[in-house]
């Protein structure tokens, strides 16, 4: 009979959301995840991705709420980097909304947090973006292309698709800023296919 609850529960609440989750069905893992964090805290892996279904279905008020309560839930669990990670896609997407002051705060606090941490992590790729980014805004092509390769390679080292495919979109832009056509669209289309 336990395990018969077991199998029921996996099948409502949490756990259908994160069923849900794990085949791209965003509106569903969305709706069952909303649902289930207002009876009850969702973990901090839920409420990462609670934002990422925020973000895939375009509730960016939603998104934003997530990403903080993941930030905060994963400081209180002791895991700075997956705080830092979180940290990043809100300061990111805050500051691809035009929001200079709160998305540069969040990148500015993810940024003193693992610096404080001093651990060997893929967020450290993570927390180079920005700076590549902002190379590529002030014409500084070369640098940023440097900036780019070098989170590729730590993208590489820790087997992280994601920021992998960040890493590559941002460098065949700088390739094509630089004129090399041929070149930027070939690390485009891998980067597409990484998506």
């Amino acid at each position: 009979m336990a395990g018969g609850s077991a199998n029921a529960m996996e099948t409502t609440g949490v756990g259908a959301a994160r069923e849900a989750f794990d085949r791209a069905a965003w509106e569903d893992a969305y709706t069952l995840l909303s649902a289930a964090a207002r009876t009850d805290p969702l973990e901090p892996h839920d409420l990462r991705r609670l934002a990422v279904a925020a973000l895939l279905t375009g509730r960016d008020a939603e998104r934003d709420d997530a990403w903080e309560r993941a930030h905060h839930a994963y400081l209180r669990a002791g895991d700075v980097p997956a705080a830092v990670r979180c940290a990043f896609w809100l300061g990111f997407n805050l500051l691809l909304r035009g929001e200079m002051a709160r998305g540069g705060g969040w990148l500015a606090r993810a940024e003193r947090q693992l610096e404080a941490c001093e651990q060997d992590c893929v967020e450290q790729g993570y927390m180079r973006l920005p700076g590549g980014f902002q190379r590529f805004a002030t014409g500084d092509i070369a640098g940023a292309y440097a900036t780019f390769a070098e989170v590729v390679e730590i993208a590489e080292r820790f087997s992280d698709s994601d920021l992998e495919a960040l890493a590559r979109h941002a460098q065949g832009r700088a390739l094509l800023r630089k004129g090399e056509i041929r070149q930027g669209t070939r690390l485009l289309d891998e980067a597409m296919v990484a998506v």
